[in-house]
């Protein structure tokens, strides 16, 4: 085994869970603090660019959720590859899945750049806040192909039990943004002037240089990359089988910033304090559900292993323990968010319309992040087994035939609080469903590979007792 490898299918179960969450909980929570920082520096310019980030935050996610499907799809097929013993097939599908991630960023990127402002008006935006929002992301999409491919091969080194490796990367690059951003945003007198938002932009990308170097050495180290060119025909195969878990991914993935399309287009019927509310809330909200994510985001890679290696009771046995964490998680997150989240956000703002819209979501949605964790623990569990259209109808039903009509029925009589009980309400269904289906599909598969194996046990005693 390679260095940085971790065999997965030994063990006790708990622990993997612990050492493969707590890097990944570092490493995103120095993501999205990074991403607060900037959020803070943004709001000391001003409330219009605080809202434009709002507006341009859909399409980020967007974006990035090419390079999160097809790590999700490599990642997948390297976990059961790995369980399988089958080295040789890790080190194919990843340097495949990262050229492939070059071409299709890249590409994505150029469209973007073209297509700016008539993506920025969907969403809403409007006069200074359109413009703003325009030239942030005219600068942002050309530093995205340097933090796409890094987040591929992280996904990599995580499907092959390392988490450790992807959590130093991901806290250096969110490190140096924070360190760059003040002076390219406000300026260093005597030195140069600051250029406002495109600042925030221009540090994204140039944090991201260092880390996509680092990311390729260490994938180099740990086996993860081959250097010799297959035939043309086999690198194919290889793309394929990435895309046929990729794609759905890609899709299912995008249902989150549609959705948080939509629900920006509705709030922005209210003004923009309440979309810049809603904005500094998902922020807060993404910290505090860091922790469930990094539990859910740990089952993936454990059930790829185990399930290559026959072991479906280990599964099981770590579904259960992220269940009932992400539960007592939330609880805590919501008690915290009910006491301090007024005074949270109002270290970022002193705008009172922009604090009550934050502080009214927080209060609403906190309470459901446990059932939005059994969700995620369930759509993980799905793709490691190769199973992405399940999760695809989780996250699409969820969206266009509960959210949707939720949202517009809640509005009339609860005004924009009405939207955000329709993210709760959908938040609680989606951990329902999620749980009984990935249990009823595990059952099934499991009570298959025994009648199979009991038909070839069979088959052997026959043929020993003819001879």
């Amino acid at each position: 085994m390679a260095d940085g490898q971790v065999n997965l299918t030994e063990g006790e179960v708990g622990r993997h869970l612990v050492q493969l969450s707590v890097p990944m909980f570092l490493g995103s929570s120095a993501m999205i603090l990074a991403s607060m920082i900037d959020t803070i520096y943004v709001g000391w310019i001003g409330a219009p660019e605080l809202a434009a980030v709002s507006f341009a935050f859909p399409l980020m996610i967007a974006m990035v959720t090419i390079a999160t499907g097809l790590g999700i799809g490599a990642a997948s097929i390297s976990a059961r590859a790995m369980g399988a013993g089958d080295m040789r097939r890790v080190s194919r599908v990843s340097t495949d899945a990262l050229l492939l991630c070059a071409l299709l960023v890249m590409a994505c990127c150029a469209v973007a750049y073209v297509f700016m402002e008539p993506l920025v008006r969907l969403l809403g935006a409007q006069g200074d806040v359109l413009l703003l929002t325009v030239a942030y992301m005219k600068v942002w999409v050309w530093g995205l192909p340097l933090f796409s491919i890094p987040m591929v091969g992280t996904g990599m080194m995580r499907a092959v039990g390392n988490a450790r490796a992807p959590a130093v990367l991901l806290s250096a690059g969110a490190g140096l943004q924070v360190v760059i951003a003040p002076a390219l945003i406000f300026g260093i007198p005597g030195v140069n002037e600051g250029i406002g938002l495109q600042g925030v932009a221009w540090a994204f990308g140039a944090s991201r240089l260092l880390i996509f170097v680092a990311t390729m050495v260490l994938m180099g180290r740990m086996g993860l990359l081959v250097a010799d060119a297959p035939a043309f025909s086999e690198r194919m195969d290889s793309w394929r089988e990435v895309m046929k878990i990729g794609v759905p991914s890609m899709v299912s993935n995008l249902v989150g910033p549609v959705s948080l399309g939509v629900t920006i287009s509705l709030l922005a019927r209210h003004g923009d304090a309440v979309v810049a509310g809603f904005g500094l809330a998902s922020r807060i909200e993404m910290l505090a559900t860091m922790l469930i994510g990094a539990v859910a985001g740990s089952t993936g890679p454990f059930a790829g292993q185990n399930w290559g290696a026959g072991l479906p009771e280990r599964i099981y046995r770590a579904q259960s323990l992220a269940y009932r964490f992400s539960h007592a998680w939330a609880v805590v997150a919501a008690l915290l968010l009910f006491l301090f989240g007024r005074s949270i956000v109002g270290l970022i703002t002193d705008d009172p319309d922009v604090v009550e819209a934050s502080y009214l979501f927080l209060i609403i949605v906190t309470f459901t992040y446990g059932f939005m964790g059994v969700g995620q623990v369930a759509s993980a569990t799905f793709i490691a087994l190769g199973k992405p259209l399940q999760p695809l109808v989780l996250s699409v039903g969820r969206m266009i035939v509960f959210y949707i009509p939720l949202a517009l029925l809640l509005e009339i009589p609860f005004g924009y609080a009405g939207i955000f009980l329709a993210t709760a309400l959908c938040n609680v269904l989606l951990g329902v469903v999620g749980f009984f289906w990935v249990r009823a599909f595990l059952g099934a598969q499991v009570r298959r590979l025994k009648a199979r194996t009991d038909r070839q046990q069979s088959a052997v005693g026959s043929a020993v007792a003819q001879f």
